[in-house]
Order: C-alpha cells, then structure tokens, then sequence
C-alpha cells in the first residue's frame, strides 16, 4: 500500500483547520493521547479543549511551553521523542505535527519506532508535515529551505510501511488557515531550531510575509498532509 502513498495531491484538498481534520480522522473521546510538541504546531491544547474525555499529554521536546492553558485534562512533560518517558503500550493516539522533518535525520528512525512502542496494539500514529510549496513557505525558506527534509520525513514513513511496521489507515491533504499576529511571531514559533538569518535575509523574509497583512495579521493558507498509521493488534 505504501506504493499509493503521496507526498502531496492538492485535488481535494479543503481548506480546513488541523483541529477539524484531526476530529475527523481520529477516535479522541476518551482517548489518551501523547502529542510530540513543537513550536505553534502543537494542536494538543486545541484537542484537550474541545473534547472533555480525552486525556491528553504533551512532550516538550524544545523547552517549555509559554503559558499552557489550564486545563484539567492537558499535561506537559518534559524529555526526548526518541526516548520518551512512557511505558510501552501506553497511549491510544501519538499526534506529531511537523517533527520529524525537523530533527536531524538519525534521529526520525528512533523516533518513528519510540512512537510505536508507547502506542497500544491498535493504536494510531497521526503524522502531520507541511508539504512543499505556498506563500507562507516563500517566507520561511528564506531562513531554511526544508523542502528536502520534509521528502526525507514522508520517505521514511512510507518506509515504515512497506517494512510492515505499521499500517497505513488513511492520507489526508488540506489547506491549514492561519493567521500570524506579526512577524515576530514567525520567528517564535514557526522556524526550525537551527534557522539562522543575516540581516539582508531577514529583511527580505519580513517583506514578504508584510504583503499578506490585514487587520488582524498575516493569512497564510498552509498545504499540510496527514499520515495516519496504526500498530498491528
């Protein structure tokens, strides 16, 4: 099945919000979850919110995260994806939204396998990456070009397919709606950890991403894919 799997197919894809596409494709009521945090793709706090029954943790990979929402039934903890501190067999759903592009390249391999071992027989692994492509990656590219990154991601997933390691449920694309205070934003939240700019660099990616400001910020529709995999019984 992994010889159907694509990197990106734009017909089709909806614009929709990560939380929608997430509801859709994953069983969250009652629920634990486990969610690979990074930066402001992390959706954990969104899902929490939503739905009341699930119960649902975050791993901060990169350092704490500024001022979680207090909700009951939302955790941070802290450690490394390629060894996070879980049991095996410990949580229904995993949820990564654009990690394994981002870390270095010996380490997606281990992470890949980490999340198979805390997920139960059955459980779902929901790998979300942004796919090539759109003005919002016109911006970012001017700090790092991640293009080849985000293949080598996708590679290895469907890899992880073909071995039989998981199995592939479902692929989704759609077009994420996201507005994007002020350029300073960016520069918190949406950059790979090892981004590094000149001044001429910066100026440039900040004239870009000042082309799309309104009244409430910046409106970026960003091309994402889903692969959704679940470990055998």
């Amino acid at each position: 099945m992994s010889d159907t799997m694509q990197s990106w197919d734009p017909r089709g894809a909806v614009v929709s919000s990560h939380l929608d596409i997430a509801s859709a494709l994953l069983p969250l009521k009652d629920s634990e979850i486990l969610s690979l945090a990074v930066g402001a793709g992390d959706i954990a706090p969104a899902i929490a919110a939503a739905v009341k029954s699930a119960t649902v943790t975050v791993l901060e990979t990169q350092g704490a995260t500024d001022d979680p929402p207090p909700l009951s039934n939302l955790t941070y903890k802290s450690g490394g994806a390629d060894r996070i501190p879980a049991e095996d067999d410990s949580f229904d759903i995993v949820i990564v939204n654009g990690f394994l592009s981002r870390i270095p390249e010996d380490r997606r391999s281990p992470v890949l396998r980490e999340m198979r071992r805390v997920l139960r027989p059955g459980g779902l692994a929901y790998i979300a990456e942004p796919a090539p492509g759109g003005a919002f990656n016109e911006i970012t590219r001017v700090f790092k070009d991640e293009k080849q990154d985000r293949l080598a991601a996708f590679d290895l997933i469907r890899g992880t397919v073909s071995s039989g390691a998981m199995a592939l449920v479902a692929q989704k694309f759609f077009q994420m709606p996201v507005v994007i205070a002020d350029f300073a934003a960016v520069e918190r939240g949406y950059l790979p950890p090892d981004a590094r700019l000149s001044g001429a660099q910066k100026a440039d990616a900040q004239k870009k991403f000042e082309r799309h400001m309104g009244p409430k910020g910046a409106a970026f529709q960003i091309p994402t894919r889903v692969d959704l995999l679940r470990k055998s019984d």
